[in-house]
């Protein structure tokens, strides 16, 4: 067995074992998950030091034989494998989705109700999410989406806030048609490679393969996979990553999840389950259409500089810290539909760094506004004020986290904003110049936010509250390191984008 494949099966492993093993408390449940997410963690550390310098291909390769699908194209059979492994853009975000999670269950509630229900829910998530990130089959990726859509469900559905069923049930509709859009565009794309739309008749083999779909889309000849089949593939899947990411207009679903999760599912969800669609368009769109993604480059642009622009407006009305720090997201993740439109390497790189950064600093300000509602019960704005005088810490980490967000040099914000733009300027000026906008809306926003929050007067509420548990002090320092090393030090993940850029740039010509 290879690494990448104990990558994806220590958390799952750990989640059935806490099912079957017997009474087990709430200790015993948090330490199990927490070692097999770890172990995920430790693999990925591995498998990112001995990654072979150079390589733009897949590493860790292992495959397992699932079933047989007979005679399933035209005579042949259609072999369906448990197939992982990793490359220069999948591996940082793996090893992001251990490192985050592990921080989410460190930091969880010491007094969860159904701790085993809650944990295992959380280790499926994870191991969903991992299995995403380095599936070599597209099988064995559509049922790790459906593993993290399942998993996710029952997170907010059963250890929400009051009204989180509702919740529950908006998310499972949305994230729902957004998997079916996807699964449409993907098995379309792998029909369309074996010349099943060509007007000269088949020409290959079906595979699921990803390794083989990506090596056939790179020596794809114009007549196998037509122009118009193509694009029409190209805005299906773009439908599904634009629900699956929760952009404009299919947004909400997404604060409202935020609104009714706990912290740790919200740490999870917003750092983590909100970049699989950017990834599915790096991987598949750019992957196997970078034709039709140059085709509609000014129409993704303009779809990036409208979540810009309204996710930091709504952003900026709220009054409810999780709801605000939902909408930031959509703009952020609007720089990433920016960079990849640009279809150039500073673009493609700051949009992969932004997947990271906005992972790192939603999981942050999450977790912190979560220990603040611990205490005073509420993150409603109008109800905080002057919370630096008995939470200094907490206050200063909070702070830390809303420049990161708003790009503050230095942080891994800044890195990711600065390339992104530097790629959208190239190709497409005039959508980026009024994009810049989100960047002064960010700044307006945030930090209203902290002024609310943690100046002025104090609180009634605020009055005699603790600062910082050693509990909460290890996901907040680590998460803040890792925002400050990757902006002072961006080479750290740099390196292997770059390689998976390369590799991109490298089928689009």
């Amino acid at each position: 067995m290879s690494l990448s494949f104990w990558l994806v099966a220590a958390p799952l492993i750990a989640a059935v074992l806490l099912l079957v093993l017997p009474k087990m408390g709430g200790a015993a449940s948090r330490g199990l998950a927490i070692v097999g997410t770890l172990v995920s963690l430790v693999l990925a550390i591995v498998m990112w030091l001995s990654f072979p310098s150079g390589s733009t291909g897949f590493e860790f390769i292992g495959k397992i034989h699932w079933f047989t699908l007979p005679a399933m194209w035209h005579g042949t059979d259609l072999s369906v494998g448990l197939s992982f492994g990793v490359d220069g853009l999948s591996l940082p975000l793996a090893a992001m989705t251990a490192f985050i999670s592990v921080l989410a269950m460190a930091g969880a509630k010491r007094d969860i109700d159904r701790p085993r229900l809650y944990y295992f829910w959380l280790s499926m998530v994870t191991a969903g999410l991992l299995g995403v990130f380095a599936a070599l089959d597209l099988f064995t990726f559509l049922v790790a989406l459906e593993v993290t859509l399942f998993g996710s469900f029952f997170l907010i559905q059963l250890f929400g806030r009051p009204g989180s069923p509702k919740a529950a049930i908006k998310f499972l509709i949305y994230r729902g048609f957004a998997t079916v859009a996807m699964l449409v565009a993907l098995v379309g794309i792998a029909y369309g490679l074996t010349g099943a739309y060509s007007h000269s008749g088949i020409s290959g083999n079906l595979s699921f393969s990803i390794p083989t779909m990506l090596n056939e889309a790179h020596h794809l000849s114009s007549g196998i996979l037509p122009a118009g089949v193509a694009g029409a593939l190209l805005l299906v899947l773009l439908l599904g990553v634009f629900i699956e990411e929760a952009f404009v207009p299919f947004h909400t679903w997404l604060p409202t999840t935020h609104e009714y999760a706990d912290t740790p599912t919200n740490m999870v969800i917003g750092g983590l389950l909100t970049k699989t669609g950017a990834y599915v368009l790096l991987r598949f769109g750019v992957g196997m259409l970078p034709a039709q993604i140059q085709h509609y480059g000014m129409l993704i642009a303009v779809f990036g500089v409208i979540n810009i622009l309204y996710g930091a407006f709504a952003a900026w009305a709220q009054k409810d810290w999780r709801r605000l720090i939902a909408f930031g997201g959509i703009s952020h993740m609007g720089l990433v539909l920016l960079g990849i439109a640009s279809f150039s390497a500073a673009g493609l790189q700051g949009a992969m760094f932004m997947i990271v950064s906005s992972g790192l600093l939603t999981a942050l300000l999450f977790f912190l506004t979560g220990a603040i509602e611990d205490r005073t019960n509420t993150v409603q704005l109008k109800d905080l004020g002057g919370l630096s005088k008995a939470m200094p810490m907490i206050s200063g980490f909070l702070l830390v986290a809303a420049l990161g967000s708003l790009g503050l040099p230095l942080t891994s914000g800044f890195i990711s904003e600065i390339q992104a733009f530097i790629g959208g300027f190239t190709a497409y000026p005039a959508a980026s110049f009024v994009g810049l906008g989100g960047l002064i809306l960010s700044a307006v926003y945030l930090l209203y936010a902290i002024q609310k929050t943690t100046f002025g007067p104090t609180a009634k509420l605020a009055e005699g509250l603790s600062d910082a548990t050693a509990r909460e002090y290890l996901p907040t320092i680590l998460l803040t390191a890792f925002v400050l090393l990757i902006g002072i030090y961006p080479n750290l993940i740099g390196h292997l984008f770059g390689l998976s850029v390369q590799g991109l740039l490298g089928i689009g010509g």
